[in-house]
């Protein structure tokens, strides 16, 4: 006969404090596993305090020293045989100068066989000029001579063969005339009558041959003689000025050719400290010195004023925004360390600076500050950290610039007061790259996760309507739309 093993009966109080056991389990274990994945395997979680102290916003660039009153002295020679100029001398870079004391002497032999070549053209064209002043001088001696002299003899040649002529006719006239009267009462014969008659016709043809020859001596002779003695003047004129011209020009070559021997000779044209430029070509760059190669218009040497300094720097695209002309600025020369002077930006290009083939894709623009003390020493060419102080607040609550994010219109953090996580609407304001400060919504001492932007999508963000406009917060800390009743 089967036996029946004994249950032993449960209480109904025992069951229901078993029962509160399993939820209290259970309820531990949801909370555990929702701080678990809060906590993720991939992003560690990183907090920060709101820091209330000074704030400070600077921008730090490096430059280069240089004088805003240079005086740039550059080769003025031009060779004609060659267009490269060989330097022969050189003053030491560094040297103090005063104005008319010596820089730089330059090759100047071809240029001196050039002159030796332009003073020998300009002796034969000088030769050939007093050649055509002389013929000048005689071909006018010509005209002035036949005007005064032969063609005065001549006409009065003529003036005394017309007169004889008219004499001869009057005699004839008057001889046929008695030869007439001698002929009607028989004392002569009629051919002795033909023979006055004939007397008579020739002291008339000489008469108008006489007549004839002056007005062909005023008419034809005198006319063409002129014009061929003005002509042999003007073609004397225009040779002598034709030569001279020629001759002037050369001379002027002569000058310009000793012009440039002085030129080889290059003085300081003010005082200042010698800094030697450097040249470029053959693809690579090196300073001024003898034996080196120059061309018309290169600089070789700068005279900068210490008096007046200034620091060229270039300031990349993403902080060219907060430097403007009269940002205050400090500079520390490495030449000079610890050393700060005092400077002011005069001027921020318009466009960036052309970047080489194998240069950065970062845009920089060129920023030029005023040195307001400059040292005794300081010379162009010395490399200057330039701070720029954009911004400084006495005393502000600041947070690391990774613990903001942006959400729609608003920016935002994340606050962590024990097991409490809050989405914390914030207005900020001057941020220096590495700390932003915070206006409102954020106290002294709070708890912040960094790096909240692995925590989006783990916390519960506020509504995002687009184009409703910024949200603030309430009193409460709830979450409104900016002009919306609280």
């Amino acid at each position: 006969m089967a036996t029946k093993s004994a249950v032993p009966s449960v209480p109904p109080s025992a069951r229901l404090a078993l029962a509160g056991v399993l939820a209290t389990v259970c309820v531990a274990g949801l909370v555990a596993a929702r701080y678990l994945h809060l906590r993720s395997d991939s992003v560690p979680l990183l907090l920060c305090r709101a820091e209330r102290g000074p704030f400070v916003h600077q921008v730090k660039v490096k430059g280069e020293v240089e004088s805003s009153a240079n005086v740039d002295v550059a080769c003025e020679v031009r060779s004609r045989s060659s267009a490269w100029i060989r330097i022969l001398e050189v003053v030491p870079e560094g040297t103090r100068v005063e104005p008319g004391d010596f820089l730089v002497r330059l090759d100047s032999s071809l240029l001196e066989e050039e002159r030796t070549r332009q003073q020998a053209v300009c002796e034969d064209l000088a030769a050939r000029v007093a050649q055509a002043r002389s013929r000048l001088k005689t071909a006018e001696y010509n005209r002035d001579h036949y005007l005064q002299s032969e063609y005065a003899l001549a006409h009065r040649d003529a003036e005394m063969a017309v007169f004889t002529a008219e004499e001869q006719v009057r005699q004839a006239k008057q001889s046929l005339e008695a030869s007439r009267k001698l002929l009607g009462m028989g004392f002569i014969t009629f051919k002795q009558f033909q023979a006055d008659e004939f007397g008579l016709q020739r002291a008339e043809t000489e008469l108008r041959v006489a007549k004839r020859k002056r007005f062909v001596l005023e008419n034809f002779t005198r006319p063409r003689r002129l014009i061929e003695l003005e002509t042999a003047v003007v073609a004397a004129r225009a040779r002598l000025k034709s030569l001279e011209h020629v001759l002037q020009r050369n001379q002027e070559l002569l000058a310009d050719i000793e012009q440039q021997i002085r030129k080889c000779i290059i003085r300081a044209p003010v005082a200042g400290v010698v800094v030697l430029n450097h040249l470029y070509h053959n693809d690579h760059a090196h300073l001024v010195a003898p034996g080196e190669l120059t061309m018309e218009r290169r600089v070789l040497v700068r005279l900068p004023d210490p008096r007046h300094m200034q620091v060229k720097a270039l300031v990349t695209e993403d902080k060219i925004a907060a430097v403007r002309p009269g940002v205050k600025a400090t500079i520390e020369l490495e030449a000079f360390p610890h050393v700060l002077l005092e400077g002011e930006v005069v001027r921020v290009n318009e466009y960036p600076e052309p970047d080489s083939f194998m240069g950065s894709a970062v845009k920089k623009y060129q920023t030029i500050v005023r040195v307001h003390n400059p040292l005794s020493g300081m010379r162009p060419g010395l490399t200057a950290e330039v701070t720029f102080s954009l911004a400084q607040l006495g005393d502000a609550i600041q947070l690391p610039r990774q613990a903001v994010f942006k959400h729609g219109d608003r920016d935002y953090c994340i606050c962590v007061s024990g097991d409490r996580w809050e989405v914390r609407p914030i207005t900020l304001g001057p941020s220096n790259g590495k700390a932003v400060v915070v206006r409102s919504g954020l106290t002294q001492g709070e708890s912040v996760v960094l790096c909240p932007e692995a925590y989006r999508d783990k916390v519960e963000m506020p509504p995002n309507v687009p184009g409703a406009g910024p949200q603030r917060a309430d009193p409460d800390g709830r979450l409104v739309r900016a002009g919306a009743p609280s």
